[in-house]
C-alpha cells in the first residue's frame, strides 16, 4: 500500500517527535499499564480461517493479541453476495477499509458504494449494514473495538450446528438470538430496498419431472 505525499510529511514529523522523547514519561506509563503484547505478523493467504457460515473470513489480530483491545479480520465477499443485515452495535465500534472491489454499505441511513482505499466507521447506536452488489469479488479489512463482537463470529457457526435450523427463517432467527445476547440489535426494517434481493432466501427447487 503506498502512502500518499500528504501522508509521508506528517509521518516524517511524528517519527522525529518520539526520536527526540516527546512524552516519553507518558510512553512508558502507557506500556507499564498494559500487558507484553509480542508483534505479529501474517502473511498473505496464512492465519485463522474463521468458521463462518456467511463468507470468508480470516482472522488477522484477535483481541487477545492486542493492547488496544481490537479485532482486524480480512472479508472476501463473493460477487452479489449479502454481508450482513441491518444491526446496530451497543458495545463496539467497526471500522472498514476497502482493498479491492466494492463495498455496499448502510450508513446514517444512506447507501453508499465504497471503493479500494475508502475507509468507512460504523460506530455504536447507529444502525448499519454491509454487502457486495456488484459483479466482482471485495476484500476488505474489518476492525472492531472490544472483545464481544469477536466472541460473536466465533460462537454463529457452533450455534447453528447445533440449533440445526430447516430453514433460512430458523437459521435467521438462531443468528439473532446470538447477536442480541452480544449486544447487537437486528433490524430488517430497515433493509434498503436495493440490498434486499441478497439477502432473500433461494426459491424452492421445483419439483422432479416424473
Amino acid at each position: 500500500m503506498k502512502l500518499t505525499t500528504a501522508i509521508l510529511p506528517a509521518l516524517a514529523f511524528g517519527l522525529a517527535a518520539c526520536a527526540h522523547g516527546v512524552h516519553s514519561h507518558d510512553h512508558a506509563m502507557t506500556m507499564s499499564d498494559h500487558g507484553d503484547y509480542p508483534d505479529k505478523l501474517v502473511r498473505a493467504a496464512t492465519g485463522e480461517m474463521v468458521d463462518n457460515p456467511f463468507h470468508p473470513v480470516r482472522l488477522l489480530l484477535s483481541n487477545e493479541e492486542s493492547a488496544g483491545e481490537v479485532t482486524i479480520y480480512e472479508f472476501l465477499l463473493p460477487p452479489k453476495s449479502p454481508g450482513s443485515p441491518p444491526h446496530t452495535h451497543s458495545l463496539e465500534d467497526e471500522y472498514f477499509y476497502v482493498l479491492s472491489g466494492t463495498l455496499d454499505v448502510l450508513s446514517n441511513g444512506a447507501t453508499l458504494r465504497l471503493k479500494p482505499g475508502d475507509f468507512a466507521a460504523l460506530n455504536r447506536g447507529h444502525a448499519h449494514m454491509f454487502w457486495n452488489g456488484s459483479d466482482t469479488p471485495t476484500e476488505l479489512l474489518m476492525t472492531t473495538t472490544g472483545s464481544s463482537f469477536e466472541a460473536f463470529m466465533a460462537s454463529a457457526a457452533p450455534r447453528l450446528a447445533e440449533a440445526r435450523p430447516a430453514n433460512a427463517e430458523e437459521a435467521g432467527a438462531v443468528i439473532g438470538q446470538l447477536a442480541a445476547e452480544h449486544g447487537i440489535i437486528i433490524s430488517m426494517d430497515q433493509m434498503p430496498t436495493e440490498a434486499a434481493r441478497f439477502y432473500a432466501p433461494p426459491p424452492p427447487p421445483e419439483p422432479e419431472q416424473e
